[in-house]
């Protein structure tokens, strides 16, 4: 191609020109011996080369060369397009040039033009005239032999003289022909030219547009910190009872999120939008801004006038709850649900982010939300119960309170090891001591039970069908359906003891250790400080391993009513968001249960999802129970680790759907333990195959209108499977033996109710009494 001239050395020297970037022969680097089409240059042509550059540029000295003059001093004569050229001296500089560089110089052929159309010959200097196209064109083999190509101007060497009808040249400083594009590639030149500044314009459009939303960017991020803080600010006027200048608050932030709304509303948020890949994360920030902005008009603002109008005080202090201001904070909550539900089916409907800061903020945004949705739901359903559970104008109310403890394992969470009755009047909490379980006695006799529960909880393992559910305040949570044993566990109170019971609560050791971190620790008899790091294995294990045994329940009493004396007189101090935090973690676990008398209070306790209920109906979200109860009456249940997977799911074109279910049971007791474990601790059922023996059962549910089958069992433990009834219910369930180190899997599939219309599978179980892996 014209333009693909030599250049001389820094010697002075004419060099050997490099070749154009074509693909090589392999391992060769382009212009190294190699020419346009990626074939070797051949020694012949590189002295060829050279000595035409040498001719042309002394032609050019001695002014032989006239006007568009070439190599060899041949002058094109003008001629048709695609005839043959016809040299005007075809034995001029060129020829002494090949003789002097003993190029071709016995080769005849070359000094007469080639035959045919194309054009072209392999003497030096001559002239190519194809295709409207003259120049000067050369090759040989490597023998030096003329080179018969195609026809073809690639196949040959330019030496970059002008060729064509619009073509001109001029030389260089150092003689080189210049060449100039033919007329229709300047008009592309313009073109391309026309296009760049366009390209450059709309840049610098989108530069100015990518400035101007940095700082809008950054007025918005100013504004959402300035709200953050002020929202910090109302919870904590909320808690300390500082209702008076809430509405005030409350109108700063609504302007703050109008604002804002306001600001990533415009024109140049909304064409952000639209770019690739990152659109997303504006698009995120837009919706959430949005959703913020709607919840603090039309609930932030009206929840904050209701509450300027209640009782002024802190939400707890001094063991007594603020009933009026809980009360509007519980209407406020269930009047805005309708506004916070929306917002929260916008936050979670924002799709994938890209920004790492974008998706930090989203993923916290969907769990508040979430958090603040359930959190409605709880307050419509308490909102209406609210005063009368807390014994207002004047009424008393009387709750059991169970101390469950997890080491000795029923299907509800443990033996209620202790219990105590709290009152509750105006808000005003008196809790009572927490004494040891007692008996059904003479001349009282058990209460009655049914034919199934006998048949799941007291029948055969040696007990000859003794009713220990009906007879025994410590086995009642022996079934998994809470109400019925709170039903039991008060009747008792009331034969034993004469008391009249509103509603029951049961907690676990866990869940005391959960509040403890929050409100502070509190003491042993012997001055062993129990808090939020080691209340449930102080509870749990340390008493029975360091205690006498007649010791052993009044220490387990004396620290669970501390525990609770300390949460409720640390509840006016105490961060209210952590221990909402600590009560939802204690209730998603099975760790606290509340039971009460009142239907509408009941219809509350489950929206709050800690009614611990059998669930019966099949069109709800389906319900796999998975429960032990410990038969060795032994403490060993500290080493119980109980896991339970769901593998795989299929849906049935029913509205069905079929589950693939793992449950495994581990005793991880060590050798050292059993040969240390003190015989309080001990096995001492007769069935115990030793010490070590876990002896339990283990209880599988089926969900509500489904089904239980494929049951598949194997490990080192021992079970045998049995197929029993329960409200309504399936239940697959078996007896456990485990020695140390060994271990069950049962491996079933659970179906569904075809009533449940595909709804997602939800496990509940039995909580343990360590921090082990739960059910997935």
């Amino acid at each position: 191609m014209a333009g693909n001239h030599f250049k001389g050395s820094d010697s002075g020297r004419p060099a050997v020109p490099p070749r154009s970037n074509g693909a090589g022969k392999a391992d060769m680097p382009s212009g190294a011996g190699q020419n346009s089409a990626g074939k070797r240059t051949s020694p012949g042509e590189t002295a060829m080369f050279t000595a035409l550059y040498e001719q042309s540029q002394k032609a050019k000295k001695t002014g032989r060369a006239r006007g568009n003059v070439f190599a060899g001093g041949a002058t094109p004569t003008s001629q048709p397009s695609g005839a043959p050229s016809t040299p005007a001296n075809n034995v001029g500089a060129a020829n002494a040039a090949n003789t002097a560089g003993n190029i071709n110089a016995g080769n005849a052929a070359n000094n007469t033009p080639s035959a045919g159309g194309a054009g072209l010959t392999g003497n030096l200097g001559t002239i190519y005239t194809g295709a409207s196209e003259t120049g000067t064109f050369a090759r040989l083999e490597d023998n030096g032999a003329e080179f018969k190509g195609s026809g073809s101007k690639e196949d040959y060497y330019d030496f970059g003289l002008n060729y064509g009808n619009d073509a001109s040249s001029s030389s260089t400083s150092d003689g080189l022909v210049r060449h100039r594009h033919r007329k229709g590639e300047r008009k592309k030149r313009h073109t391309g030219a026309i296009v760049a500044a366009v390209v450059v314009v709309l840049l610098v459009a989108l530069g100015a547009s990518g400035f101007m939303l940095l700082n809008s960017a950054k007025t918005v991020k100013g504004e959402a910190k300035e709200a953050v803080e002020i929202v910090g600010s109302l919870k904590d006027r909320v808690t300390s009872g500082d209702f008076s200048t809430l509405p005030d608050d409350a109108k700063k932030i609504d302007e703050l999120c109008t604002s804002m709304k306001s600001e990533t509303s415009s024109p140049l948020w909304t064409m952000a939008s639209f770019v690739p890949v990152y659109g997303s994360d504006i698009s995120a920030a837009r919706t959430m801004i949005d959703a913020l902005s709607d919840v603090s008009s039309n609930a932030l603002v009206p929840m904050a006038d209701n509450l300027s109008q209640a009782t002024p005080g802190k939400l707890f202090q001094d063991g007594t709850i603020n009933v009026s201001a809980l009360q509007a904070v519980a209407d406020s909550l269930s009047d805005s649900s309708k506004v916070f539900k929306s917002a929260n089916k916008k936050v979670q409907g924002i799709g994938d982010t890209h920004i790492a800061q974008v998706t930090e903020l989203v993923d916290k945004a969907k769990d508040g939300f979430a958090t603040l949705d359930g959190a409605v739901d709880a307050a419509e359903q308490v909102a209406p119960v609210l005063p009368q559970m807390l014994g207002a104008n004047g009424q008393t109310r009387h709750y059991l309170v169970l101390a469950m403890s997890n080491v000795e394992i029923r299907a509800c969470g443990g033996f209620p090891g202790s219990r105590g009755v709290m009152s509750v009047t105006d808000g005003k909490l008196e809790l009572g001591d927490f004494v040891k379980v007692d008996m059904m006695k003479e001349p009282l006799s058990p209460l009655p039970i049914t034919d199934e529960e006998a048949n799941l909880f007291t029948t055969g393992w040696g007990l000859t069908g003794f009713n220990t559910l009906g007879y025994t305040m410590g086995d009642v949570t022996m079934t998994p359906d809470f109400p019925r044993a709170a039903q039991l566990a008060s009747d008792m109170q009331k034969a034993i003891v004469g008391d009249d019971i509103d509603g029951v609560f049961a907690v676990d050791p866990v869940f005391l250790q959960y509040m403890l971190g929050i409100v502070g620790g509190t003491q042993l008899p012997d001055g062993t400080v129990v808090d939020g790091s080691n209340a449930a294995k102080v509870l749990l294990h340390d008493i029975y391993w360091n205690y006498p045994v007649e010791e052993q329940d009044a220490i387990f009493a004396a620290v669970a009513g501390s525990a609770f004396n300390k949460i409720v007189d640390q509840l006016g101090s105490s961060d209210v968001t952590k221990i909402a935090a600590a009560i939802e973690k204690g209730a998603s676990e099975g760790r606290i249960l509340m039971y009460s008398r009142n239907d509408d209070e009941e219809k509350a306790a489950k929206a709050l999802g800690i009614s611990g209920a059998l669930q019966n109906d099949p069109s709800e979200a389906p319900i796999l129970g998975v429960y032990v109860n410990n038969y060795s009456y032994s403490k060993m249940d500290w080493f119980l680790d109980k896991r339970t997977s769901i593998d795989s799911a299929v849906e049935n074109a029913d509205g069905s759907t079929t589950y693939h279910v793992t449950t495994t049971l581990k005793n991880t007791m060590t050798s050292q333990e059993k040969a240390e474990m003190p015989g309080y601790f001990q096995g001492h059922n007769g069935i115990s195959q030793d010490i070590d023996d876990e002896v339990l059962r283990l209880y599988l549910y089926a969900p509500a209108g489904g089904s239980i089958s494929d049951i598949k069992t194997s490990g080192s433990g021992s079970i045998e499977m049995n197929e029993a009834t329960h409200d309504g219910l399936k239940v697959a369930w078996g007896g456990v033996h485990m020695l140390l180190g060994q271990d069950i899997k049962v491996e079933y599939t659970v179906t569904t109710s075809k009533d449940s219309g595909h709804k997602e599978l939800q496990v509940r179980t039995t909580p343990t009494a360590q921090t082990f892996e739960q059910d997935k």
